[in-house]
């Protein structure tokens, strides 16, 4: 990719980003020659947003991987703006701010200090851990911005489909946890109708039950051509219970059993 493609493919990411607008084409002079290159694209873009406070991470199984096309786990970060708490309060998002949004229940790790990219070695579990502030218990809104067949390496450029991101309430002893064991029921609420049931799950569809092994692995995989992984920053691990369309305004309800709810509201 030159100079000015990549100048042309930065632009119209951060644009459809902030307009929510589905690209009508990806031309083959976009697309990223390799992860490296696609990073720097991401890394683009999410400075024109105004920086990062969160990554989410794909591809952590064999399985994944084949299907991607890549050889390690790969990361995408999350725009600060695009961050919502609702550790107190139900968060409010907009319909009009996204273009088929999905909602997945997902744990999360924020991290206490720093993890830059290693070139020295990988970082261990414990490593890892004792850089873990609290598990959030959270919702990824997940939006599509590419058209069909862009690849992979344009994926990871535009944040692998990342529209908006919810954090719940931190659970700081999260290391007793039996993720396997908690199960997962989103319900939504619709205006003047009762609560249905969209999805559920559990934390056994993440690595057999083990979240926090993809925050090492992407510890371990991550971009190193920035920062890295900081001090505050949100790791999300990915769905534990699909991926059901957002149906219309309502009250979105992830409710994980014994850690509590997770609420947002589409107006």
């Amino acid at each position: 990719m030159n100079g000015s493609d990549f100048e042309a493919a930065r632009l119209a990411l951060a644009t459809a980003r902030r307009g929510a607008r589905a690209l009508a084409e990806w031309p083959l002079s976009w697309r990223p020659a390799d992860l490296a290159g696609a990073y720097r694209l991401q890394a683009a873009v999410i400075g024109d947003l105004g920086g990062g406070a969160g990554w989410k991470v794909a591809a952590v199984t064999d399985a994944q991987r084949q299907s991607l096309g890549v050889t390690q786990p790969v990361a995408s970060a999350i725009p600060t703006s695009m961050m919502h708490d609702a550790s107190a309060h139900p968060a409010r998002l907009r319909l009009a701010d996204f273009i088929a949004a999905k909602i997945e229940c997902e744990f999360a790790f924020q991290l206490r200090h720093d993890l830059p990219p290693r070139r020295d070695g990988a970082y261990s579990r414990a490593e890892v851990g004792m850089a873990i502030e609290a598990m959030r218990i959270a919702i990824e809104i997940v939006d599509p911005r590419l058209p069909a067949g862009s690849g992979t390496l344009a994926e990871v450029a535009d944040g692998f489909n990342n529209g908006a991101f919810v954090a719940g309430r931190s659970i700081r002893d999260w290391q007793a946890l039996d993720f396997a064991a908690i199960g997962i029921v989103l319900t939504v609420a619709a205006p003047v109708q009762a609560a249905t049931e969209l999805a559920r799950g559990s934390g056994h569809a993440i690595l057999d039950g083990d979240p926090f092994g993809t925050v090492v692995m992407l510890a371990n995989a991550q971009p190193t051509s920035g920062p890295g992984l900081r001090a505050g920053d949100i790791v999300t691990t990915g769905s534990c219970s699909g991926a059901p369309y957002v149906s219309g305004p309502g009250l979105y309800r992830a409710e994980f059993t014994g850690q509590g709810i997770v609420e947002l509201v589409f107006d």
